[in-house]
């Protein structure tokens, strides 16, 4: 290993770490600050998690315990399944939202795994079993990830067989079958109106189809007062749609280049929430994770490839995957597609879960 690569995985490491570093020293601080209003004797901060918590002394023994109850049951699991929904030091809080962060925007209660089972998700049986993603117009290599990058990417995310559909033109484009969906010009830019397009794949879902994904290098907004969104999906329709649009600098009217790799790493993200919420999988609130909420490009771009523990139980619970062997497919092909932090960080976990079986 030459001394650039040790220096940048020294520096992937500290940045997950630091997280964690800030939190407790902001709890230590203010636990501190209140010294002197507070009886002598060991300072504690204190958790409402119910009657047989105790009050716990680190900021991540209070997390810890908030993913515990979020995940749920698992003693039933093989030991090394069950290490897979842990919290350790490969995952990191949520981090303090901004002014214009999506959490202070849209407050989102968080969904445990029990809310999740409540709410009864779509569950892929054979013969609806299949992921199909659908080009809507023309998906230039130079602009993002193809087709085909796309398709192996919720191969390996998911487990399920993938299938790209034909490339759909839209209306009123000279071309057989267009899709039809409204739209709009809004400062500058067209805009497809994403439920309308959500309609439209509702009533072309095919007869195997788990899930049907569009994918698209125009513009998209939810409703009238909104500005744009990266993506949108329902949850149970099994129906979404995402853009590139807001990737390329040229968008904004910005003349400088962008790295590929950063907009296949967007693509990427925003196709597995997407997909993710088709799991029935709400916003996460529990830590930083792919289902995190995302209002504007650097908060996407902040934004982890992974699943948390709690959401990625969810998505065992619907799918049954081998834990380590879905990171060591990721680790694959994250390296295959030279997306090192991602390739290192499934790596890790990959490994973390083969010692703890050989334990």
């Amino acid at each position: 290993m030459d001394s650039r690569e040790r220096s940048r995985r020294w520096a992937s490491r500290l940045a997950w770490a630091l997280p964690w570093l800030v939190t407790v020293v902001l709890v230590l601080g203010l636990l501190a600050s209140s010294a002197g209003s507070r009886p002598s004797g060991p300072l504690i901060l204190e958790a409402e998690l119910g009657p047989e918590v105790e009050a716990l002394s680190h900021a991540h023994d209070l997390v810890a315990q908030q993913v515990i109850a979020a995940v749920g049951s698992v003693e039933h699991l093989p030991a090394t399944t069950r290490r897979a929904f842990e919290l350790t030091s490969h995952f990191s809080p949520m981090p303090i939202a901004g002014p214009d962060d999506w959490l202070l925007v849209h407050p989102e209660a968080p969904q445990t795994v029990e809310d999740y089972l409540h709410e009864r998700p779509n569950r892929p049986e054979p013969p609806r079993d299949r992921i199909y993603v659908l080009p809507i117009g023309a998906l230039p290599a130079a602009r993002g990830p193809t087709t085909e990058e796309l398709a192996e990417h919720a191969r390996r995310y998911f487990g399920l067989e993938v299938t790209v559909l034909p490339v759909r033109a839209l209306a009123p484009t000279p071309a057989p079958d267009p899709l039809q969906v409204a739209s709009r010009m809004h400062q500058g830019h067209h805009q497809l109106h994403a439920p309308t397009v959500l309609d439209a794949l509702q009533e072309e879902l095919p007869r195997d189809a788990y899930c049907l994904i569009a994918v698209t290098l125009e513009d998209l907004y939810p409703a009238d007062d909104f500005n744009y969104v990266f993506g949108m999906a329902r949850l149970h329709a099994r129906v979404g749609v995402f853009s590139f649009a807001r990737y390329h600098p040229d968008f904004f009217g910005e003349s400088f280049a962008v790295d590929r790799k950063v907009v296949m790493q967007r693509a990427l993200k925003v196709m597995s929430h997407e997909l993710g919420h088709m799991f029935g999988l709400r916003h996460c609130t529990h830590l930083h994770c792919n289902m995190n909420g995302m209002n504007h490009l650097s908060e996407l771009d902040r934004s982890p490839m992974h699943l948390c523990p709690v959401c990625l139980r969810k998505l065992h619970l619907m799918l049954g995957f081998d834990p380590r062997a879905r990171y060591q497919d990721l680790a694959e092909h994250y390296t295959r597609l030279q997306l090192g932090d991602a390739a290192d960080w499934a790596r890790q976990r990959w490994a973390f879960l083969r010692r703890a079986e050989s334990q």
